[in-house]
């Protein structure tokens, strides 16, 4: 059976000096305290630019005391109990710590009956500073300078969750400086982050917050589907241990292999009729941005990224040269160890891609350690078993086993994108000065 894993996420927004700050504010509370922030796509870390942060934050507080708490059958609710004695509890003490610590910035009042915990808004230095999802109406607020955007995006990826990500911004190409740089599922542009909707936001993350394929999206159906696998066994071959594998290990930068628009056809370039079948598959693939439908005032778009760090195991000759090339083909770096494996790949290697080959057999429990974050394998159902096994037992994000020959999209990660087009104003000023 496949496994299809969402799992949450320390979800963050960034609101710069050119917001809107109506806006952003209205935003910020749905996406943080809707639902009684019991989503796994809510905000839980605000990142507000310095230069607004003492307006932003007023702004915020006055809002959070229009809200209404109470019961979720009236529509005037704003929010809601949470959902089970249990949370409650956890949540509240979370609040006391850091009330303890010093740092609150807001909260509201919780009704005296129910499972109702109020929304709290919390001081933090940045999203290094939480160690775990609190999944209720917590937010933490975090400032930044204009010049140390990169530090921010660098942060939010080193934390390993990739779910849902917001930001306010009236800058096009900062807009899409983050949505080149953050690694996450969802990304919306002034607009919550909250509520996708499926057809046009496919949902899921990546990381430590999901496996993919993103529900309601283009690769969702062909997951259920399971291809051809070869089905050979392991041929004899030398022990590679775990230090030749991470010497070895390429880098996904290499290059610039992962942005180049071409990838497809260099490799056809390089193979001359090699791997037929899989280059097909890797060029039956739109990497690029892909309009979806969605309603008047908002643009939806899906694109495939590359998964960073590909090993391939073959074990025989055409798979490992079909794995490869679907591997390199979307955009990663590519560690390729099997019994015969560089004269297997004798037409790809010493070309300049991000690709290594080793003649030989890893040792599976060694091998356990390598950083990489796809494993490709189609052996015998017995030989897979174990490899599945290795890799589910390591720390981290889940690491897919692809066993399929040709599955080109499982090499990569999908990214959908939603930008509120309607957003307008904010201060011109401030505008023209970023």
């Amino acid at each position: 059976a496949m496994l299809i894993a969402e799992t949450g996420g320390l979800n963050a927004m960034i609101v710069d000096s050119t917001a809107l700050p109506e806006q952003a504010v209205r935003d910020i509370l749905a996406s943080a305290f809707q639902s009684a922030g019991q989503r796994c796509s809510a905000l839980r870390v605000l990142y507000v630019q310095k230069d607004v942060e003492k307006k932003m934050l007023e702004m915020l507080k006055g809002a959070m005391g229009a809200l209404s708490l109470g019961d979720p059958w009236r529509i005037s609710t704003d929010v809601g109990p949470v959902i089970d004695e249990e949370a409650q509890k956890s949540i509240r003490d979370y609040c006391t710590e850091m009330g303890l610590q010093g740092r609150l910035v807001a909260k509201l009042e919780a009704p005296k009956a129910g499972r109702f915990v109020a929304p709290h808004v919390f001081r933090v230095k940045g999203i290094e500073d939480i160690e775990r999802e609190v999944f209720g109406p917590v937010l933490h607020v975090a400032s930044f300078d204009a010049d140390d955007i990169d530090g921010v995006i660098a942060a939010i990826n080193r934390k390993g969750y990739g779910l849902t990500f917001g930001l306010h911004t009236r800058i096009e190409g900062r807009a899409q400086h983050f949505v080149d740089g953050i690694h996450a599922g969802n990304i919306y542009v002034n607009r919550n982050q909250i509520g996708a909707v499926v057809g046009s936001q496919p949902f899921g993350g990546e990381g430590l917050s999901g496996t993919g394929p993103k529900a309601g999206g283009p690769h969702y159906l062909r997951r259920f589907r399971k291809g051809p696998e070869a089905g050979t066994s392991v041929p004899d071959g030398r022990k590679v241990t775990a230090t030749e594998l991470a010497d070895n290990l390429p880098d996904p930068a290499l290059g610039g292999w992962s942005t180049r628009a071409d990838r497809v056809a260099v490799l056809r370039k390089h193979l001359r009729g090699k791997g037929a079948a899989a280059i097909g598959a890797a060029a039956s693939i739109d990497f690029g941005q892909v309009d979806l439908p969605g309603p008047t005032g908002e643009a939806n778009t899906l694109s495939l990224s590359p998964r960073g760090r590909v090993l391939c195991l073959g074990p025989d000759a055409d798979t490992l040269l079909a794995q490869t090339i679907q591997a390199l083909a979307a955009g990663n770096a590519v560690l390729a160890v099997a019994p015969g494996a560089p004269a297997a790949l004798s037409s790809l290697t010493g070309k300049g891609l991000p690709l290594a080959a080793i003649d030989g057999r890893p040792d599976p429990v060694e091998a356990r350690a390598l950083r990489v974050d796809v494993v490709a394998f189609s052996g015998t159902p017995e030989a897979a078993r174990i490899v599945r096994k290795v890799i589910a037992d390591r720390a981290g994000p889940i690491v897919p086993l692809v066993s399929e020959v040709l599955n080109p999209a499982a090499y990569a990660h999908e990214r959908a994108v939603c930008v509120d087009t309607t957003a307008a104003g904010g201060n011109a000023s401030l505008l023209a000065a970023a």
